[in-house]
This record gives C-alpha cells, structure tokens and sequence, in this order.
C-alpha cells in the first residue's frame, strides 16, 4: 500500500554533493540534509565520478534528514530527483556501472565531438552539411568541448572497446538512479535532448530512430522518456530498505538540474530570467517558441512543462571558481574559505587597483565554447590587496553572468528587469550584492536557495500525486526571499570593467588554444 502523506521528498543531485530536503504543498522547508562525494580528475580534461557513491550519499543524506524529522517516515507521499546532466555511465544488463560516470566536465571526448558534428566547411566550428539537420532535429549540436553524452558514448566504444561491448545501456545521472529507486530505465525529455539523439519539437519529444541508426544505438539502448510529473515507477523493497523509507513511495520522472532552479525560482512568464549559482551557473528563461544562437552556445531545452521551451545560457565555474581562489589565496577550504573570502570582499572599494579576474578555471561554453579557456587575475598592483583579491573572483565570476545575459537577451527578451537568484551563493549577502551591481538589475532572491533543486525535485513529485493539477498549479511551492537593489554609484565602473573582460577574452583567444596545443 503506497503512503498519502503531507510532505515530499526531493533530492538534488549536484557535482559535488547530494541535497534531500522535506516541502509540505505550500513549499515550506521541513528538514534538510546534506552529503558529499568526490570527483577525480585522473587526467587532463577528465572528470570522472562514481555512481555507487552517488547512492551512497543519497543514502546518508536520506537518514540524516529522516533522524532528524520525527514522524517524516511516514509522512512523505512521493520522492522527486533533480541532478546534474551531461553525465555518461554505461551499465550492464542489470544496470551495474562499467565505468566511472565521465560527468558534465569531462572533455575527453572533444575530438570525437568534432568529428561527428563536422562535414564540409565549418562554422563556429560545426559543419555546415550536419548542422541544419542537428538544428532542425533537437535545436542545438553536441557540444564541441566533448561535454554532452553522445561523443561520450561514441568515446566509449572507441578508446574503451570492451566497455563498449558490455554496455546495455548508457544512461545519464539521473537516470541511473532513477534505476537504482524504482528498477525502471526513465528519463525526461530535458535530459534525452542533451544526448541530441532526441526530436524536441513540442508534440513529438521522443528518440529519433534516424540519429539512433546513424550512431549504430537501439532504443533498448537508452532509457525510456517520461515526463518529469509522471510517475516514472516506485520504490522498489530493496532500495526502500537501503534509504529507510516506505516501499512502494512513487518516485516521479524529475528534472535535471537546470530545469529543477527553473521550477524553484517560480516566474514561469516569457522572459522572466532567473540567475542560479552553484558550482557552474547559468540563466534561464522559459518560452514557448526554440531558440538557438550556435556561435554562442546559448539554446532553449524542454522545459519541464511539456509546452514549452527553456532558454539557458550556461557557463562552467561559478561557485568552482570561488572555492578554487578561496584555497589558493589563503582563505581556506571550503565553506569556511567562502566565508572569508566574502568578508574580505565586503571591506573592498573596487576601483583601477581591483584586479580582473577571468572564471574560466575549467574551459567555458558560453557565450564562448571554448575548452582550453583558462583563467587569469590581470591588472593586480603592489597596492592591490587581499580584499581587492576577493572583491575581483566574485565581480569576476558576475561580470562572465552578465556577458551570457547579454547574449541571451538577444534570443529572449527581458519580460522584467528583476531577475530572481538560486543556489548556493545566493545565500550570502556580499556575493548577492556583487551580482546586483555588476549586472546592475534587481535581484529577487528565492527562499532556502541552496535547496531549489531538491524543491524544483519535490514539485515534480506533488504533481505526480495530484496536489497539483500540473507544474504552473504548484508554482505557489516556490517561495520569495531577499529583494536586493544595485547601488547605481557602481554603475560606471561594472560597465568599464565588463568591457575589459569581454576585451581580455578576445585579446587571449589565441594564447588559450595555443598553450594546450
């Protein structure tokens, strides 16, 4: 007998730990836990994860949450996962790992990536005899870094032919653990498209059988697509035994996690942008109509809604970035690092000896799909100090956000100059105010933004036990925090040092590519 109770459960499944929050229907917190994992970097533009220790951390989050929450056991009436995409695990016919899973950072791929989008001459790097077919197909083309899960599987069975052989199925994050809940091989259609394998036009969202046959797959080969309301399956004995919890809990389809900020942050009008900050970050707007700009790399997804589009910008190092300089500078590692620095930050008056720094620690996509982008501190003075440092990551890391929304509005249109802020750094005060005023836009931060994936999770998992009628009926889940104005005196100087940012990628463009060739 499936349990009806008053809350649910999401999970957000990020690159460097599992979150599992508790919400009631009108999207208050009710308990909270957290647990990491590590990522290895074995070599040169590999990132690799282990997907047992992604269960592993769900299972500990799991207890933790249910030990301190009396009575939760019973009171959870389904569970929704939202995690991070562009993920390759390739399993067996049972669903076991044959390999670590080569997760969203992982460029290893990227030769493969260019050899399958190339074809005559090229532009922007992809052949212009594919390129409309990809466009017209799914909206976009593999990316060129060798970041998305088609050059992954083709990488697979190239450089690792046994592996190859063995795999049953190639599945991304999500989707394995949506296995490893229910039994069930699922998948929604926000996760499929970025395999561009998948026809996204509205009405139709589902495998191409022409891409499968040109890169020698079966359907059998790829997980199921669902919607992310749809009950996806249920809990099955073994996994309810393992996470502590009920058999049978229905486990909706979900989200990955760009589309989870997108439902947390609430304003699903067209051209209302949201700002999410975590390790990477990235702008979302939703619309009902494709976009594509293919120089940039900004593009629309399925949106979780099924009628309608999510236009994301996205670039690769934000809170990355601020962790990296917290520890090389001396700050510290971890939490406790971002704190410091944001303090150090907070007693900074940037002006000329404010160093530029450039967040590009890990390549970037957009506004530039550039793998071998690194970053740099420029323009540092015997005058610059530690807190100038700091104050220079975080307006850095911002200024990046402001050149994708710049190149994103020219797809879609503000709707509202207000753009509301998710993830972790939004918590703090100090960076808050550093976006507001590079951007100069105000902001509207999100309750308890950390855990907007687990919430945008646990909304896909209230529709699917009918609290809601569908996902925009649940929107009252997303709740409103911190309102923050930009201070207009920093007008002139956020203006003049985003154009020395945008002038510094282009005056080191070559440098980038040459230094890795």
């Amino acid at each position: 007998m499936t349990p009806h109770g008053d809350l649910v459960l999401g999970f957000d499944v990020g690159t460097s730990a599992v979150k599992a929050a508790l919400f009631d229907a009108e999207g208050r917190m009710h308990g909270s836990a957290r647990a990491g994992y590590p990522t290895r970097y074995p070599a040169p533009g590999h990132a690799e994860q282990d997907p047992h220790e992604w269960w592993r951390a769900m299972t500990s989050a799991t207890c933790e949450l249910l030990a301190s929450v009396p009575q939760a056991r019973e009171s959870i009436a389904a569970i929704g996962i939202a995690a991070q995409v562009c993920g390759t695990v390739p399993v067996d016919a049972a669903g076991e790992p044959l390999h670590p899973c080569l997760i969203w950072l992982d460029t290893r791929s990227a030769p493969i990536a260019r050899e399958i989008t190339g074809g005559g001459p090229r532009i922007g790097g992809y052949g212009i005899f594919r390129l409309p077919g990809w466009l017209r197909l799914a909206n976009g083309a593999p990316n060129l870094a060798g970041k998305d899960p088609l050059s992954k599987i083709v990488w697979f069975r190239a450089a690792l032919p046994e592996v190859g052989r063995r795999a049953a199925r190639f599945l991304d994050v999500k989707d394995w653990l949506l296995h490893r809940c229910t039994g069930r091989y699922a998948t929604t259609p926000d996760v499929a498209q970025l395999t561009w394998l998948m026809d996204n036009r509205v009405g139709r969202r589902d495998w191409s059988d022409a891409y499968l046959a040109r890169f020698e797959l079966t359907r059998d080969q790829l997980p199921q697509i669902v919607e992310p309301a749809a009950t996806a399956g249920t809990l099955t004995a073994a996994a309810a035994e393992t996470l502590g919890l009920p058999a049978g809990l229905p486990v909706s389809g979900g989200v990955g996690d760009i589309n989870a900020a997108a439902l947390a942050a609430g304003d699903y009008a067209q051209g209302a942008y949201h700002l999410s900050i975590g390790t990477s970050q990235w702008f979302g707007a939703h619309t009902p109509r494709r976009r594509v700009s293919p120089l940039t790399g900004i593009a629309t997804i399925c949106a979780a809604h099924p009628d309608r589009y999510l236009l994301v910008a996205a670039q690769e190092s934000a809170g990355a970035a601020a962790l990296w300089a917290a520890s090389a500078f001396g700050y510290g590692a971890g939490s406790a690092g971002l704190q410091a620095l944001d303090g150090h930050a907070s007693e900074a008056a940037p002006g000329a000896d404010t160093p530029l720094f450039a967040p590009w620690l890990f390549g970037e996509r957009v506004p530039v799909s550039e793998a071998s982008a690194c970053g740099a501190l420029a323009g540092a003075t015997l005058r610059t100090t530690r807190a100038d440092i700091a104050y220079s990551v975080l307006a850095g890391i911002a200024l990046n956000a402001r050149w994708a929304l710049t190149e994103a509005e020219r797809c879609v249109a503000s709707s509202t100059a207000t753009i509301r802020l998710i993830g972790g750094a939004a918590r703090s005060a100090v960076w808050r105010q550093i976006v507001a005023d590079m951007l100069q836009r105000p902001l509207l931060t999100m309750e308890s933004p950390e855990f907007g994936g687990a919430k945008g999770a646990a909304m896909t998992a209230a529709v699917s036990v009918g609290w809601y009628r569908s996902l925009d009926d649940a929107s009252v889940m997303a709740r409103t925090g911190v309102a923050v104005e930009p201070q207009r005196f920093r007008q002139a100087w956020a203006d003049q040092r985003y154009g020395e940012l945008v002038s510094f990628w282009r005056s080191t463009r070559r440098w980038h590519r040459e230094r890795v060739s």
